[in-house]
């Protein structure tokens, strides 16, 4: 009688002294029922693996699936190659069928955690680890951008998480941007991994996304197509030079110059967020932002109107906006302090550190 035994197609990944469970069918696809005995055969692995249960019943034509228990020692050194098993069944003593699978031994993975966006802050996520295992885990952090044009930075980029501590590390990205066009994707490829041992895997990976707008929004690139326009036709009025028409030579046309890209701006941390008015309409929104500064300062709060799309350290999604803001502050708490004393003029004022 053969019994046809089935393991898992992937190698099994064993932890020092950690119980892994691999499960074995057992099919008996012509025999009468019977009670077959599992078992591994000699190896290596012979004296981690009982199996659980030891005997199962396998009725005629059915299946049934039993565990083989992996323990290795937890003074067994970790593997560099992969180790074969080999999985016996038996019928009263006698050898009914057999299978092979594949093993290694690796040190377990000590962290675990997240990568999330941080609210209110572009290209700026959360990495939060924690240290499950029993023994410390001295880890190193590196980011890269996909585009790789732009930076990207971890704090902090390495450290010491004793067993049961947890950390979050903060990941701030510069992807370069565009002169105009739309909205570009980005991705922040982040691995951590063993600083002990830096040809071991990653002990986590994970990728963060963003969008980073171009600096010349669609709608300043269309105003100032329009505006090139009207003054290349001013121009031909005022000079008096005759256009062609159908029939006349025509002169080549020539291709105007881009508009300029919009003039850095520095924002310091931390600072004041005040208000955000979106870009839209004729003007971009520029007249309510600009008026809002007006009445701020004829009240005596100091102010400053910034376009978002010429700071890195402001959300510019979409199309962007006009942002009233106070930086220059010392600590997070000073510019909470100035979010308090006008919050009867501003009530939206938040902290941004």
């Amino acid at each position: 009688m053969d019994v046809e035994v089935t393991l898992p197609a992937e190698p099994v990944t064993l932890a020092p002294g950690v119980a892994t469970r691999v499960p074995v069918q057992l099919r008996n696809e012509y025999g009468p029922q019977a009670d077959v005995r599992v078992s591994v055969t000699r190896g290596r692995a012979g004296a981690w693996a009982p199996a659980e249960p030891v005997t199962a019943t396998v009725a005629a034509g059915a299946t049934v699936t039993v565990d083989i228990v992996l323990q290795p020692p937890a003074d067994q050194p970790p593997s560099g190659t992969l180790l074969p098993f080999t999985v016996q069944a038996a019928i009263d003593g006698t050898p009914a069928g057999y299978a092979t699978g594949l093993l290694s031994v690796a040190l377990p993975v000590p962290v675990v955690g997240e990568l999330v966006a941080r609210t209110g802050e572009p290209h700026t996520f959360d990495l939060r680890l924690a240290n499950d295992s029993d023994r410390p885990a001295a880890i190193r952090l590196e980011a890269k951008l996909d585009p790789p044009a732009g930076q990207v930075t971890t704090e902090p980029g390495a450290a010491l998480l004793e067993p049961g501590d947890a950390l979050t590390a903060v990941v701030r990205a510069r992807p370069a941007r565009p002169l105009m066009g739309a909205a570009q994707t980005y991705a922040v490829l982040l691995s951590v991994t063993d600083a002990h041992d830096p040809q071991r895997p990653p002990l986590f990976t994970a990728t963060g996304t963003g969008r980073r707008p171009p600096r010349v929004s669609s709608l300043a690139a269309g105003i100032a197509a329009l505006v090139l326009a009207a003054a290349g036709t001013a121009a031909v009025a005022i000079s008096g030079v005759r256009l062609p028409f159908p029939g006349r030579a025509r002169v080549a046309a020539t291709t105007p110059a881009a508009p300029p890209p919009v003039t850095p701006v520095v924002v310091g941390r931390p600072f004041a967020l005040v208000d955000v008015f979106p870009h839209r309409g004729a003007d971009g929104g520029h007249a309510a932002a600009e008026a809002e500064r007006a009445r701020l300062a004829a009240a005596g709060m100091p102010v400053r109107l910034v376009d978002s799309l010429a700071s890195d350290q402001l959300a510019d999604e979409g199309a962007g906006f006009w942002v009233l803001l106070q930086d220059g502050f010392a600590s997070p708490a000073a510019a909470a302090a100035y979010c308090t004393q006008w919050r009867s003029l501003a009530p939206k004022c938040a902290v941004t550190p």
